[in-house]
């Protein structure tokens, strides 16, 4: 060849010049023939290394290796898939993902039954090993037993012990095939020959077709025995899984005892194999037995109980099938907490959803916690954070009107949402139901939740500016507001109720506001105001004072912290403290009408000693509103500063109701209309009805002293008038008609004396009974109270009920008494 055309292009075309009469057609017809057998080669080197590395990946297995070459070479056979290398290389890329679900390879023990060969063989040679194995048996033919049987034929007298053998081998090799079927739940007739021994270790073995069975029985639906729900799937899917590894692990002993020539297991060597399976499948089936018609949080309750077991093989099986059942739980749980949707067609979620729930009682009633529901691997208080954050998104979302986006509480929740998308680690990693940080994160979820929801109440709808208003105008705590009130009242409410007319009252109450320091309040809280009429159903014919009320209307969100129930005790605080407030405003009226009174008595000094007699008592009444008004405003001081401290650090909603009732609770008892103290209700109500007949007594006193102060200044004016005119200035006619009114009205000073005295008595003894059960109840402010009542003992003094020693005086020289001696023997004790 020349050197100069040394490529192989020119040595092909020279070819092609001397062998064809178109070398042109030729030289391109043999370049594409080349480049098309050159692609070729390449392909199948590329799918040559490719099968090299998959076997390679495989090589841990001979069993897999072969089930691969089986379905590779079936896969070079097909005519249908012809892309053999795209094939290979998908199944190389998935097998290098990382798989994110628990496998079940290895559940049960692979069965190792081969054994050296026996060198009693065809040769009839001495034996290497006492220990014969089954594993290249072939259940199908009597080619063994043939050959035995020749050879001891063949031998001498010394080889009779061979056939013996050969004879107890074929029995145990017949006892192998039945126990391999029995563990499958195959009933095998004529099973369980052999000595004794064989058929202990054949019955052992034996109980795992038992088990099977069970097992089978607790996830066939016709069986009535499966859970339902969910998560019932879950666990019946899992325990599926558990059985058909122990197929694989049994396909694998039968395919150990069939294969070979003669060697392989005995019936002691499968029932060590069967030992681990006997367990796990002992515990599954007490496991599946705990479940038998349970469903939802119960369930897993009671396969959460074996996960504490002392066994480690035991709580591990507990754990995975945990795990496995309650992925339902938690798409439940995550929708839930993010979305503040119910997906529960089986009712197996430990909330549960109620219809038909109007809005302002939505977060009281709508939702709750079904308490048989929750499971034992969550506690209580988790679950009422649960509860709440989920409330909180439904409650932003419907009564709100405001959808909160994802990232409000969803970055707490990464623990749960990685659990969710699948990103659990199974071995060795902690499930979703018992890591640390599930609990943190729900805490924290929660807490994000209940925050926006309060800032959104305190920021849009006011409710710091309701809850302030609540308490100035129905608990009276705002004075000019409503002592002018009363003032522009009196007249109107002194009138029957049958003759009130609410828009007259509102006229009333809007110049009141106007006159006053709530003509500041804000736009939003003088529009809820109103007044109202609640007669009482007695049959009373009552007065204005009885049935007024005013009314603070709360609607939309705010409805929540203000329900009906709370309206109600409102209304109730209202009535009373309205009552003790008018009392007091009556008497001030009283004192003042005395005061002018006072300034036209200096001609009748006959009226000096009762009317300084009723101002006295006046004041002794006056002092024990007082103190009422004082005791249920201090009284409930603090529950009013932490609710409204609360509410400005936008604590939770359920932590706001607590303490709004708890403000109420404090306001009910100091006002003796709690139900603890409904026999202080009654004592109270006899000392507030004494007083007003004081406020009547002192009425008709002033009216008649008045008439006859009217009358004598008649008198003087007509002498004067007579004189005038040169008359007898007052003649005995009207003397002795003087003298006539004058008499009758000593008598009725007289009548009003006993009167005053009958009053005075039994106002002091209903305050005295009432101070003794304030002195005697449980509650230590109302303690407090009875002895501000009668700091000065003056009550005490005057009954000697107030002596008993559980009064607050004793109880307080009691405390003091212990403390001292306390301190002296510490004084003691240090001293030596």
């Amino acid at each position: 060849m020349d050197p100069n055309s040394s490529s192989l292009a020119t040595q092909l075309h020279r070819l092609c010049l001397s062998l064809s009469s178109d070398p042109d057609g030729a030289y391109e017809l043999a370049v594409s023939y080349l480049s098309s057998t050159a692609e070729k080669t390449r392909t199948l080197q590329d799918e040559r290394l490719l099968y090299q590395k998959i076997v390679a990946r495989l090589s841990h297995s001979s069993r897999d290796v072969d089930k691969f070459n089986e379905c590779y070479a079936k896969l070079k056979n097909s005519f249908i898939l012809k892309q053999r290398v795209s094939v290979l290389s998908l199944l190389l890329a998935l097998s290098e993902t990382v798989h994110q679900s628990e496998s079940t390879h290895q559940l049960f023990p692979i069965p190792q039954l081969a054994n050296t060969k026996s060198t009693i063989g065809l040769s009839g040679g001495p034996s290497s090993s006492s220990k014969s194995t089954i594993g290249s048996m072939s259940w199908g033919s009597n080619q063994p037993k043939q050959q035995l049987s020749n050879q001891s034929l063949q031998s001498n007298n010394s080889n009779l012990p061979l056939a013996l053998q050969s004879t107890d081998l074929s029995t145990e090799r017949t006892c192998v095939r039945d126990v391999v079927l029995a563990v499958t739940g195959v009933k095998v007739s004529g099973a369980g020959g052999g000595s004794r021994p064989q058929q202990m270790l054949y019955s052992r073995i034996a109980h795992l077709g038992f088990l099977h069975d069970r097992l089978k029985e607790f996830i066939d639906p016709a069986s009535g025995l499966m859970p339902q729900g969910l998560m019932g799937e879950g666990l019946v899917a899992s325990i599926r899984d558990e059985l058909t590894e122990y197929y694989r692990s049994v396909a694998l002993l039968q395919s150990q005892t069939c294969e070979g020539d003669g060697g392989g297991g005995t019936l002691r060597r499968v029932c060590v194999w069967a030992q681990e399976p006997l367990h796990r499948l002992t515990w599954l089936a007490s496991i599946a037995h705990t479940a038998h018609h349970k469903k939802g949080g119960e369930l897993a309750s009671c396969v959460h109980r074996f996960v504490s077991h002392g066994d480690d093989r035991v709580s591990a099986l507990a754990r995975r099938l945990l795990t496995a059942l309650t992925y339902p739980l938690l798409l439940m749980l995550t929708r839930w907490l993010l979305h503040g949707e119910i997906d529960d067609p089986f009712n197996e979620f430990f909330i549960e959803s109620r219809s038909g729930v109007p809005i302002d009682r939505m977060w009281h009633d709508k939702y709750r916690v079904r308490e048989w529901m929750v499971p034992s691997f969550m506690s209580r208080e988790q679950a009422a954070q649960i509860l709440a954050t989920g409330k909180s998104v439904v409650f932003m979302r419907e009564a709100c009107a405001d959808e909160p986006g994802p990232s409000d509480h969803a970055h707490h929740l990464e623990a749960l949402l990685k659990s969710h998308s699948g990103m659990m680690v199974w071995s060795g990693g902690a499930a979703w139901w018992e890591a640390a940080g599930v609990c943190a994160g729900v805490a924290g979820a929660h807490e994000a939740a209940a925050r926006r929801l309060v800032a959104a109440l305190t920021t849009h709808h006011h409710l710091l500016d309701h809850l302030a208003a609540h308490r100035r105008y129905l608990l009276l705590a705002q004075g000019d507001f409503v002592h002018h009130l009363m003032t522009l009242l009196r007249d109107e409410l002194n009138k029957p109720a049958s003759s009130l007319y609410v828009h007259n009252l509102t006229c009333t109450l809007e110049a009141a506001v106007r006159a006053t320091n709530a003509q500041f309040e804000p736009s939003h809280v003088l529009a809820r105001l109103h007044v109202n009429l609640y007669p009482n159903c007695d049959g009373r014919d009552d007065c204005g004072w009885d049935v007024f009320a005013l009314q603070y209307r709360v609607d939309g969100p705010l409805g929540t912290l203000f329900p009906a129930t709370c309206a109600a005790r409102y209304r109730a605080l209202f009535t009373q403290l309205w009552r003790v407030k008018r009392i007091e405003y009556s008497l001030h009226d009283a004192w003042r009408e005395h005061t002018i009174l006072q300034k036209r008595l200096k001609y009748m000094p006959e009226v000096w000693g009762l009317m300084r007699r009723v101002s006295c008592l006046r004041a002794e009444a006056l002092r024990l509103c007082g103190a009422l008004q004082e005791a249920s405003c201090a009284g409930a001081e603090p529950a009013w500063a932490e609710l409204l401290a609360a509410a400005a650090a936008r604590d939770d909603l359920d932590r706001l109701l607590r303490l709004h009732h708890a403000a109420l609770e404090r306001h009910s008892i100091h006002a003796m209309i709690h139900h603890t103290t409904q026999e202080l209700q009654s004592y109270l109500g006899n000392v507030l009805n004494e007083t007003l007949a004081l406020r009547s007594f002192e009425t008709t006193l002033h009216t008649g002293i008045i008439a006859e102060l009217e009358r004598r200044e008649g008198i003087e004016q007509m002498k004067a008038e007579r004189v005038s005119r040169g008359e007898y200035a007052f003649t005995a006619a009207d003397e002795a008609q003087d003298k006539e009114k004058r008499k009758i009205f000593h008598q009725f000073l007289g009548s009003r004396k006993a009167d005053l005295n009958v009053w005075a008595r039994s106002y002091r003894g209903h305050v005295t009974t009432l101070i003794l059960k304030l002195a005697l109840h449980t509650e230590v402010s109302l303690q407090t109270l009875a002895f501000r009542l009668d700091y000065s003992d003056f009550y005490k003094r005057g009954d000697a009920k107030l002596h008993e020693p559980l009064t607050y005086q004793h109880k307080r020289l009691s405390e003091i008494g212990l403390n001292l001696a306390k301190n002296k023997l510490i004084n003691r004790s240090r001293k030596k």
